[in-house]
């Protein structure tokens, strides 16, 4: 079994590559063209194990005996471009669906947090030897217990962070496109709402869906105008969801009263970002999902995913291109 692992900055991967297989490592150029000498090598591989380098449909057609190509986390943008090409021939498209969800629960509990005890400014106020409690005492952190979390797709993290939000004695409303399990709905005691309603009456919104077409800019200035003045935003979902200039007016008029946000679009963040300007805000780079635990179950999942294909003929499991 040889697999290509295609790696922004072409890392050592060593460690993490098991021992009974040939490999290469690559990466597209800035813009995304792939070197003549690199597609050849894609020739005669197995699996593409995808991390953050956008597939294109060049290094598809030139991955001519490819069987799988396997996303190495749980998001799969990075695979859209070549979806339904790869659909045409055959070749299942994966991620490795629920690998991080508790890590990026847990995430989202640390930024639900963080915003509503004010810990950055009492934090930098405390380096500096000032006494928050005298100087800031017009603004108050309030209790999570009692409050309305709504949660914006109770798929794998949303589930896992609204168990998190119970223990802390919060409501759980909730919106999704898919039905969700009766079960999983009684024990945590949700009630569907509508998106604009529960814009309205949550205490503290946290996305979790997906990016597609149907989310782009789903929290944009009319449902950021919905939400409560004291209410928060928190999400750990895909760049995109969030129109980040209609976040940061928001936040800088007090239309709302603070964000915890781990992605942004684009990536890298860049030093123009709206966010970076914004009032009552923690930022994060796109960490929620990564623990030691959370890789260590990414790589062995899509390992495992990929031996299901290349040696064993049997169907992969997270297929999200409809094979």
């Amino acid at each position: 079994m040889k697999l290509a692992y295609l790696y922004p900055g072409r890392p050592d991967l060593s460690d993490l590559v098991p021992p009974d297989v040939a490999y290469v490592v690559l990466d597209a150029g800035p813009n995304n063209e792939w070197k003549t000498e690199d597609l050849d090598l894609l020739k005669d591989v197995d699996a593409l194990m995808v991390w953050s380098v956008v597939v294109s449909q060049e290094a598809l057609a030139a991955a001519r005996n490819v069987k799988i190509i396997q996303r190495m986390g749980v998001g799969y943008d990075v695979l859209q471009p070549i979806l339904e090409a790869a659909a045409k021939r055959g070749i299942p498209c994966c991620n490795v669906a629920g690998s991080n969800k508790e890590a990026v629960a847990e995430h989202g509990m640390l930024l639900i947090l963080a915003v509503v005890r004010q810990l950055t400014p009492n934090h930098q106020a405390t380096l500096r030897a000032e006494w928050p409690r005298q100087l800031r005492g017009e603004i108050y952190p309030f209790e999570l217990v009692g409050k309305t979390l709504g949660i914006v797709g109770l798929g794998n993290t949303g589930t896992e962070l609204a168990k998190r939000a119970r223990a802390f004695g919060m409501r759980i409303v909730y919106n999704d496109i898919r039905p969700i399990q009766p079960e999983i709905v009684s024990a945590l005691e949700a009630s569907f709402l509508e998106k604009d309603e529960l814009f309205a009456k949550s205490d503290v919104i946290s996305i979790n869906t997906d990016l597609n077409e149907g989310t782009r800019n789903l929290a944009d200035a009319r449902r950021l105008g919905l939400m409560k003045p004291k209410a928060i935003l928190v999400c750990c979902a895909r760049g995109g969801i969030i129109d980040e200039l209609a976040l940061r007016d928001a936040l800088n008029s007090d239309r709302i009263a603070g964000a915890g946000i781990d992605v942004f679009a684009p990536e890298p963040i860049r030093p123009d970002n709206p966010l970076l300007g914004a009032k009552n805000t923690i930022l994060t780079p796109h960490i929620a999902g990564v623990t030691q635990e959370s890789m260590v179950r990414s790589y062995e999942w899509a390992h495992e995913n990929v031996r299901r294909v290349v040696e064993r003929d049997q169907q992969p499991r997270w297929i999200v291109n409809g094979l």
